[in-house]
């Protein structure tokens, strides 16, 4: 899943020890996030959940011209 930062202004604390990644820490992941990037991750902690929010994938609806109904 992509993940992204909810608000610049508070970002995640490098001391907070939240894992993304099934393999473990990574602080270059969460420096990543902090950027305003759009950062593929296995999992959210729970307590992370208020600091950043899942980017899903948008769905485009088919027009008449496209095939559709």
């Amino acid at each position: 899943m992509n993940i992204k930062l909810k608000d610049k202004d508070k970002p995640i604390s490098l001391k907070s020890g939240w894992c993304f990644m099934n393999a473990g820490f990574d602080s270059g992941l969460i420096e990543k996030i902090n950027s305003g990037k759009q950062v593929k991750v296995d999992k959210i902690p729970k307590p992370a959940s208020d600091y950043v929010e899942e980017v899903k994938k948008q769905v485009k609806k088919k027009t008449k011209t496209q095939g559709g109904e």
